[in-house]
């Protein structure tokens, strides 16, 4: 996945930190994605984005970046423990088909609060970061081997790619 996630490790010269970085921009784009969805009609939240297979409307879409970016953060706190990220034989496919089944059907008002609690347990991990967390690596199951900072990156990079596709979607 290519990012469009701009960042900066710089330590000194009143520069952010990368915690401090990476928790700025995933206020940024979790702020893009609520101005989105705060703004959509009940139907538009049934308003399929992706119609090809098993179709995935808006809810599915905002379930799916709530159990991904649960997902990502388990693997974020494996990587620190020094554990594998992803069990023998995970299929990453077979994962996302089933995201309909796993989260039913939601209300938004439940979606939403779904994503606050899921991005404030992010920045709690985040926020426990040690410098020399930052270059442990794992294994994600779409972009291989990344490091934890890839992680984050990631977090907000999918966020941000899903973003456009429901603004594609609803006009």
């Amino acid at each position: 996945m290519t990012s469009h996630v701009s960042r900066s490790t710089q330590h000194t010269g009143g520069r952010m930190n990368r915690i401090e970085q990476w928790t700025k921009t995933l206020a940024e784009s979790r702020a893009a994605l609520l101005e989105t969805l705060n703004g959509l009609s009940p139907e538009q939240w049934e308003q399929v984005v992706y119609g090809e297979g098993d179709q995935w409307t808006v809810s599915t879409i905002v379930g799916h970046l709530i159990d991904g970016e649960r997902g990502m953060s388990v693997h974020v706190h494996k990587i620190r423990k020094g554990e594998e990220t992803l069990p023998e034989g995970f299929d990453l496919t077979r994962w996302n088909a089933g995201v309909k089944q796993r989260m039913g059907s939601v209300a938004p008002t439940d979606l939403l609060a779904g994503l606050e609690a899921t991005r404030a347990r992010t920045l709690q991990g985040l926020s426990g970061l040690a410098e020399g967390d930052w270059e442990r690596t794992g294994r994600h199951p779409s972009r291989g081997v990344i490091t934890i900072e890839q992680y984050y990156e990631t977090i907000a990079g999918h966020e941000l790619m899903h973003l456009q596709h429901i603004r594609d979607s609803v006009g």
